[in-house]
């Protein structure tokens, strides 16, 4: 069922669902557009964003679960729009500038692929994703990518360390019954 949602979550995002977040627009409590920003993905090209989160995301659900992915994809877009709402607001920062939220939920879908252990591919697919999504992350909303990034891969688990993951076989976690 979960990855049923998933493949829903970037059939919509592929169409667009245009209901982006601000900063302002957080703070006065429509916290809904929280969640309906992660539906949108940023110009100028869209499409191809939807594509590659997609498509990092089909590879996470095959090494864990589609549960693992929305844990990933939830923490990392909304805890990333949170912080770098809290430093817009700090500093005095833009707050009216639209929040795509697709490149935040790739960054969390990356920085939990680098960090399975034991998985190269995973880790070459995450770092490599990693370093070319920080090019794009120098800006007030832009701050949101290292960080999607970090809580994706807190959020993924991986970075606890286990019996089972230093050992090649670990290979597909099993969900939990």
């Amino acid at each position: 069922m979960a990855g049923l949602a998933a493949a829903l979550y970037f059939a919509t995002a592929f169409v667009g669902v245009y209901l982006p977040a601000t900063a302002q627009q957080v703070a006065r409590g429509h916290l809904h557009l929280l969640l309906t920003s992660g539906l949108d993905a940023a110009p100028p090209v869209p499409a191809l964003q939807v594509a590659i989160a997609a498509a990092a995301a089909a590879l996470l659900i095959n090494r864990t679960d589609a549960c693992m992915w929305w844990r990933v994809a939830l923490v990392g877009h909304v805890g990333s729009a949170l912080i770098a709402y809290a430093v817009i607001y700090a500093f005095d920062g833009p707050t009216t500038t639209r929040d795509y939220g697709v490149s935040c939920v790739l960054g969390a879908t990356l920085g939990a692929l680098m960090t399975r252990r034991g998985d190269r591919l995973a880790q070459a697919v995450g770092i490599a994703g990693t370093i070319a999504l920080l090019p794009l992350s120098f800006s007030w909303l832009g701050i949101e990518h290292p960080l999607a990034i970090a809580l994706g891969a807190a959020a993924s688990g991986s970075l606890r360390r286990s019996r089972t993951a230093d050992r090649p076989s670990a290979g597909r976690r099993r969900p939990r019954r």
